[in-house]
This record gives structure tokens, sequence and C-alpha cells, in this order.
């Protein structure tokens, strides 16, 4: 159930694999597919996913509300594990930017970017492809999460949350393959963009994610 009125990230790596030495993470590439499939698989329905007879009926997500970053981090776990392009509309920010660089990568590399459309189309591609049974979206405990004030000048009211990537982990079961991606050296920064006031929120405060950003730490 979403607590309020909605208006209207792939390398595939088996879990079987031997190690192997490309970039640890890369969940921009992820998306990237998957934006893809979703061209292909959704056609123009991605920001109103039609039922699908041919899977079974599982309870819905119970979201909660948005009245503080964590929770906002809670449910975009819960939309991306549940398939919910839907409740990613609420998540972002219609003006959200995400980025994701490689440290390590020669100076002048373009990092990957992302925009509010990508991420939608990214959740919805999972939910379109047939042969996607389950996802799961682990990005740790609360406890290893650091909130820190705005890191932009500009937004001095905006929240941060930043993650260290051993917590994080993906996994999409596709078929009869579980692929995995699993970070090691990333940090992710999420930044948070208040509403004041906000009807329906005990603080009278909503927030949404309006900045992500995974950096590979330099090996």
């Amino acid at each position: 159930m979403h607590p309020e009125e909605v208006c209207p990230t792939l390398l595939r790596v088996p879990t079987h694999n031997p190690p192997n030495t490309r970039k640890p993470f890369q969940l921009a590439v992820f998306a990237v597919h998957l934006v893809l499939s979703a061209v292909v698989l959704a056609g123009c329905g991605i920001f109103d996913p039609p039922k699908n007879p041919g899977k079974p009926t599982e309870p819905p997500p119970q979201y909660v509300i948005p009245f503080q970053p964590e929770n906002v981090l809670l449910n975009l776990t819960l939309a991306y594990s549940h398939k919910d392009s839907v409740e990613c509309q609420v998540v972002y920010d219609s003006s959200y930017v995400g980025t994701s660089e490689d440290l390590n990568d020669p100076p002048g590399t373009t990092p990957f970017s992302f925009t509010y459309t990508d991420e939608v189309h990214h959740v919805a591609a999972l939910y379109h492809n047939p042969s996607i049974s389950s996802v799961s979206f682990d990005i740790g405990p609360q406890s290893s999460w650091t909130r820190l004030g705005s890191d932009d000048p500009g937004h001095p009211d905006w929240a941060v949350i930043q993650l260290t990537g051993t917590g994080v982990n993906i996994e999409v079961t596709d078929g009869q393959t579980v692929w995995q991606v699993k970070a090691t050296t990333e940090f992710f920064v999420f930044s948070f963009k208040p509403t004041t006031p906000a009807a329906g929120s005990p603080t009278d405060t909503l927030w949404k994610i309006v900045k992500w950003t995974e950096s590979r730490a330099i090996d």
C-alpha cells in the first residue's frame, strides 16, 4: 500500500562463476541493461504496469510514510524487490540525477549518469521481463547507514545518507539462474530533498531522493 497519493542499474554475473577481474559492482551498467530491456518488453506502459495473469499474486509491500530520509531508503528497497515502478515515482524526485564513477579510471573519464525516468524504466524492466521471478535488494542494516548534513551549499535543507558498499547486494532470479551484483569497495551517497508542509506526515515534511552517487574507491 502506498502511504500517499501518487501522480502520474546490468552486467549479468552468475553466482557460480569463479572470481572475475571486472569492476566489482557497476550498478550503473546493471541499470543500463534493464532500461534497454524495458523499451522492448514494456512498451509505453511503464508508469502503470498491467496485471500479469501468468505470475502468482503476492502480498503488496507495506510502504512507510517517508517523513524521514531513512524511510525513503526502506521504501526504495521494497520497491526494487517488488519491481514496483509506481512507488519509484514516489521515492525519486522528478529532478533526480544519479552518477556512478570509478576513481581508478583515467582522468577525464565520463561517469555514468541517470535521470528520474531512467530509474523508473529500470525497475519497470524487472517487472515486465517474464523470466525474472524474484529480485532482492539489500543495502545493509540501518545501523550501517551514516546520516550527514547537506553537502550542497545551494541546498542547505537537503539531508544525506552514506552507505558503504560491503552491505549492498542485489540478486535477480532469471529462470534457473541467479545473477548477483555485490559491492566491495564502493561508497554510496544519497541526497534527499524535503517537501514542507506536507499533509499526512507526522513531522509535516516528506522526503524524496534527489541525488545519488556511487564511487568506487581507488585500489
